[in-house]
């Protein structure tokens, strides 16, 4: 890789993530640093990037024509896992598929492969695990739960969820994430409601009184500006394109 450049700040979504690691590869330099503007803010030292659909998708695609499509999911569940040194990990293995191709997810000597190999199936293990575990609290209009899983398995386990014959309305909240998983009637999403002024629930019947008011009365709007990994293609239905404005 080439000499050490700038530090790169994002806005916390998988596209934002891309379009920091597409400003990086082009600068020609490694990275000193990629972080979630969310938790480490806006600093004058760091290059703030603008989340950019178009440049998301362009990298995503570039991941899967240059390497594979193995390589392009991994790089998508990956960025699910609480991993120490994520960002620059994902940064590595980016470069790495656009560098030398396909051969780089069998590059069982590599550890930063093995580590990533093995982080995205604890998540994969963590999702399965919490799908059939999940306890739901049964108000009279809606079924709640609250998790706190250690890796970001929520869009993983949205359509499995959705799917459950036995719920009607439902709300799952991700506490440790602030990933809230809502259906009303034929609608559902998933969105990050941490910029919310509420109190954070702990319990289902926590998030049945607190959640659920705000659920039942929220718009569905398509308009939402935020950025979603249906913009490139990622295969979860990561949409947050539930609007709590009233």
């Amino acid at each position: 890789m080439a000499a050490q450049g700038d530090k790169y700040t994002y806005d916390g979504t998988f596209e934002g993530y891309l379009c920091a690691v597409l400003a990086a590869l082009r600068s020609g330099k490694v990275p000193v640093s990629i972080s979630d503007r969310r938790t480490a803010g806006f600093t004058d030292d760091a290059i703030n990037v603008t989340t950019s659909f178009k440049d998301a998708q362009y990298l995503y695609h570039m991941i899967s024509v240059k390497s594979s499509a193995e390589v392009q999911q991994m790089t998508a569940d990956y960025f699910l896992t609480d991993s120490t040194g994520l960002e620059i990990n994902l940064y590595k293995m980016i470069f790495c598929s656009l560098k030398y191709g396909a051969r780089v997810a069998e590059d069982y000597k590599s550890e930063l492969m093995r580590g990533i190999q093995m982080a995205i199936r604890d998540l994969y293990r963590e999702a399965q695990s919490l799908l059939s575990n999940i306890e739901f609290f049964r108000g009279e209009e809606a079924s709640c739960a609250v998790i706190n899983p250690h890796n970001l398995v929520l869009p993983l386990i949205r359509k499995p969820l959705l799917k459950r014959e036995e719920l009607d309305d439902l709300i799952v909240f991700d506490r440790r994430h602030c990933l809230m998983l809502g259906r009303k009637g034929a609608n559902d999403m998933l969105t990050d409601i941490r910029q919310i002024s509420i109190k954070l629930p702990e319990t289902g019947s926590e998030a049945y009184e607190i959640l659920w008011p705000a659920v039942k009365d929220a718009k569905f709007d398509v308009r939402f500006a935020g950025a979603t990994s249906a913009c490139v293609g990622i295969p979860r239905d990561y949409e947050p394109l539930w609007s709590m404005a009233q």
